[in-house]
């Protein structure tokens, strides 16, 4: 899942936390420089401070009767004197705990550490020998300012009588005796190595490393918990804007009189805001929305009223039509021919016209919730069977059959309007399908689950034939008014018509008028429609 995807108040949450991490690590990264810089300037002090004393022939305990190491020569050069008092120093008192000295004077290395709770210092290893001679003299600097430093503690920052080039302070790995800060002189062909122990500064750092980690992280999360609860105060508003949203999607605007009464509150509509543009544009949008509904309310009102209006006054002329077509009935023998055949025409489309008319003011009627209905008891398996042998003398080319249980099948509804929505769905589907399609009616008592509550009994009725199918153009408004099917579907006899298109739409108005409902699946190879009635 992308970041995007996320809710706005774990992704603000997530990088507010990421934010204060990021900064939470340089903080500890920077104190933990500051703490290691100030140690190591301390141990490179130390260090600058021993290799003076040592250097100089000075030390804790320094004076005539200091003791004296093998190496020391009465009398020599320079150079023999700085390493006979490089050696000497660790044999005075008060050298500090773990001070080395190495020296190399080109036949063989030898090295001295000192160490608490023994009197004279002892012999470095030889892989601790050679890891210390691997550090490399530098050139030109002055002896007891190789860090830069002087010594704090009364030690002379250099002697000329003692003069030579010194490397930079590096830290190194003793084998043996663990991490060492060290710095390494060139006395002409004799290198001396000076020597204190790094491991209390490590160890130091260490517990900084993990300390400054550890607030880090609580600062992190109690932070991160705190911007949490304030995030989520702040994006109540726009909460309250989404609510308002879903509830205007639950509204149920497709049919019926609008009404569009939600909108944000005015104090979360202020324009100024992130939140108030978008409550005000929520606002602005229901506005026009509503608006739009009400003017095609008004306009299928319109419609409505001008669709029965005009079905109900074309009532009177074409049933005069008809009566006076009626009266021309015996008389049209002794007529000629083509005036015999325009009144038959004249009375036939008069017929057609007049059940156009009176399946329009029906629709009409339905769709504006006057006309009546009982709560009379139907008993579908009887009108089932009268309308099967109906359709068996009206299509005796189509193979119909029947399925119903021996125990009567009852709903609640005008008998009228339940024999009139399957004798459209029956008729249709023998009309409209090719000669020697199959046809099978079924009914029986079901359940019809409901959304919140305990399921219903229903009656079931399903027609179904193997015919051509609806064409995928029109299923999904198959049940609209004036929609009409493909050749393929189209009525076999001509001398009944075209269809109108109404038929299914009026069996539509009829069944939702009984409370009930009317589906339909299609494929290439048949056609099945299932009528649910509540059961009396």
């Amino acid at each position: 899942m992308t970041l995007r995807r996320w809710r706005l108040q774990t992704r603000l949450i997530v990088l507010a936390g990421l934010v204060l991490l990021l900064v939470g690590a340089g903080i500890g990264t920077a104190s933990w420089l500051s703490v290691r810089g100030s140690l190591m300037s301390d141990l490179d002090a130390q260090l600058t401070s021993m290799t003076s004393h040592a250097r100089s022939g000075d030390g804790p305990g320094a004076g005539p009767g200091a003791t004296g190491n093998p190496g020391t020569s009465d009398g020599g050069d320079e150079s023999s004197a700085a390493v006979d008092s490089a050696l000497r120093y660790l044999f005075q008192p008060g050298v500090g705990d773990g001070a080395l000295v190495v020296v190399d004077s080109g036949d063989g290395g030898e090295g001295l550490i000192a160490e608490a709770g023994l009197s004279r210092p002892r012999a470095l290893s030889a892989a601790a020998i050679d890891a210390l001679l691997d550090v490399e003299t530098g050139g030109g600097v002055s002896d007891g300012s190789a860090s830069g430093s002087s010594a704090s503690d009364g030690g002379a920052s250099g002697d000329s009588d003692h003069g030579g080039s010194a490397s930079a302070h590096e830290s190194v790995r003793v084998p043996g005796f663990g991490s060492y800060r060290v710095v390494a002189f060139d006395d002409g062909g004799t290198t001396t190595v000076y020597g204190v122990p790094q491991g209390n500064v490590d160890g130091a750092l260490e517990r900084t490393a993990w300390t400054t980690a550890f607030v880090v992280l609580i600062g992190v999360l109690a932070t991160a918990a705190l911007m949490a609860v304030i995030i989520h105060r702040q994006l109540r508003d726009l909460r309250e804007v989404a609510r308002t949203a879903r509830e205007v999607t639950d509204l149920e605007l497709s049919a019926g009189e609008p009404e569009l009464a939600l909108r944000v509150p005015s104090e979360l509509a202020v324009p100024g805001t992130e939140v108030g543009d978008v409550g005000a544009s929520v606002n602005r949008m229901l506005d026009h929305v509503g608006s739009a509904l009400e003017e095609r309310y008004r306009g299928t009102e319109q419609m409505r009223r001008f669709v029965a209006d005009a079905s109900h006054e074309l009532r009177t002329p074409i049933a005069t039509i008809r009566g006076w077509a009626d009266l021309t009935r015996p008389y049209r023998n002794d007529l000629p021919a083509e005036v015999a055949t325009s009144l038959g025409k004249i009375d036939s489309g008069a017929m057609r016209m007049s059940s156009l008319v009176d399946d329009l003011l029906l629709l009409a009627r339905l769709e504006a919730g006057r006309q009546p209905t009982s709560e009379d008891t139907v008993d579908v398996s009887s009108l089932l069977i009268e309308l099967v042998e109906d359709a068996h003398v009206v299509n005796p080319d189509h193979s119909i059959s029947l399925d119903v249980p021996p125990e009567a099948l009852e709903v609640r509804g005008e008998v009228g309007q339940v024999r009139r929505v399957v004798s459209i769905v029956l008729t249709n589907a023998c009309v409209h399908t090719p000669p020697g399609t199959r046809v099978h009616i079924e009914a029986q008592a079901t359940h019809k689950p409901v959304s919140g509550q305990l399921p219903s009994d229903v009656v079931a009725i399903r027609i179904s034939d193997d015919g051509p199918g609806i064409p995928p153009d029109i299923r999904d408004r198959v049940f609209d008014r004036f929609v009409r099917g493909d050749p393929s579907r189209a009525r076999q006899d001509g001398a009944k018509g075209g269809s109108s298109g109404l038929g299914l739409a009026i069996a539509a108005g009829l069944v939702d008028l009984m409370h009930g409902s009317i589906a339909m699946s299609s494929t290439d190879s048949g056609t099945t429609f299932e009528l649910r009635l509540p059961v009396a």
